[in-house]
């Protein structure tokens, strides 16, 4: 099968989205068939060091936020790629910009269009200087009519396929987990990440592996935490990651009892995260917009228990008791810190936790989810008018 895949984010920029392009392509090459890529290429990036088949259009940062780019409308590479090859589908992963261009091809081309919901896109309505309610409105509007023009929408979790029913999508939704190699995160040995940060054996390591965005609610995030080390001297903080918000997390960490307990790695290239995320003890998140964050898979994958808001997107994946624990939203910081108390004092807890999240993380291995998606290209070719291939 040949496909064409457009996305707003890519390799190098770290994150969510772009990681998870990179598991699709890798599983379906894995897979005998044919990937093409199109996305941004970041400011100063020297495309020559792309893999085969990904083609780049020109892009501009967008402002506070250096880890996406907003691509220009034309590329010379992006149409040759399009010119030279017969694609059997086409699967976006944005409504707008990129993904709208890959909307315009399928139709163009009269190939299936397939396109993956990330997130809660409403949600991001207060960071646009409009009226939050006329953005979200126009986000809802703008979300419900890509996806009705599309042969087939996936999404991570139920949760979120059912908001999309419910807001008015009658295109088929099909869940498609957010996939990661889990070999990669099995087993590994967090000891070096430990001994770096100066953490020893008997101190019960919290973290945070993610991009540093607004949207991931770290505020409250540090302030649970500093709750936490304020009161357990056993106790260490790690943050693994960087973005906008890490300033305001720098001058939060200050207030923080035993600040010293407290380390903030930076941002660090995604093949070197699964040590990290061994060394951690309890992953803590606190994201109201994602849907299946890789965050979570990775520390699952690692053995790591998570403690999380009960919002839709972490209550699809942490079964509380299991292989996590939830905290109601509206408890705030008090309430995150007390399960985090819990686990801190619980080695029992923890050890029982952690054997649940490894379980748990086998259903978003690349191989089983790269089976999951040819099938969905399959129907969607069907749907299409096409033959299966």
């Amino acid at each position: 099968m040949r496909v064409a895949i457009f996305t707003n984010t890519y390799h190098p920029a770290v994150n969510g989205v772009a990681n998870c392009v990179a598991a699709y392509r890798e599983g379906l090459l894995d897979a005998g068939h044919e990937v093409t890529v199109f996305a941004p290429a970041p400011q100063e990036y020297d495309s020559r060091s792309d893999p085969d088949n990904i083609s780049r259009f020109p892009a501009l940062p967008l402002p506070l936020d250096m880890d996406y780019s907003i691509a220009m409308p034309y590329s010379s590479a992006v149409m040759k790629a399009l010119r030279g090859r017969q694609f059997d589908v086409v699967h976006t992963q944005h409504p707008v910009w990129v993904g709208a261009w890959g909307a315009w091809y399928a139709r163009w081309s009269d190939i299936p269009l397939v396109t993956t919901v990330h997130t809660e896109y409403e949600l991001f309505a207060p960071l646009v200087p409009l009226p939050t309610a006329l953005v979200e409105m126009y986000l809802n509007l703008r979300v419900t009519s890509y996806c009705n023009k599309c042969q087939v929408v996936t999404t991570p979790v139920q949760s979120t396929r059912r908001r999309l029913e419910e807001q008015g999508v009658t295109t088929p939704v099909e869940i498609l987990p957010n996939p990661i190699r889990v070999s990669n995160f099995a087993g590994v040995d967090g000891s070096r990440v430990r001994q770096e940060l100066g953490i020893g054996d008997e101190v019960v390591l919290i973290g945070f592996v993610g991009r540093l965005s607004r949207e991931k609610n770290l505020r409250v995030l540090v302030e649970a935490v500093g709750r936490v080390l304020g009161q357990r001297k056993e106790a260490a903080f790690v943050l693994v990651g960087a973005g906008p918000e890490m300033e305001n997390i720098r001058r939060q960490v200050r207030d923080i009892p035993g600040g010293k307990s407290v380390s903030l790695v930076g941002s660090v290239p995604y093949e070197d995260i699964p040590p990290y995320q061994a060394a951690i003890d309890v992953m803590v998140t606190t994201s109201l917009s994602e849907t299946q964050p890789l965050a979570y898979t990775e520390a699952m994958a690692a053995g790591t228990p998570i403690v999380a808001l009960r919002t839709p997107g972490a209550a699809d994946m942490v079964d509380d008791g299991v292989n996590g624990l939830l905290s109601e939203v509206e408890d705030g910081p008090k309430g995150l810190a007390q399960k985090v108390l819990r686990l801190v004092d619980d080695s029992a807890l923890r050890s029982k936790l952690a054997q649940g999240a490894h379980q748990s993380a086998q259903q978003f291995d690349v191989a089983h989810v790269t089976d999951r998606l040819v099938a969905i290209y399959n129907r969607a070719l069907e749907l299409g008018g096409e033959l299966a291939l």
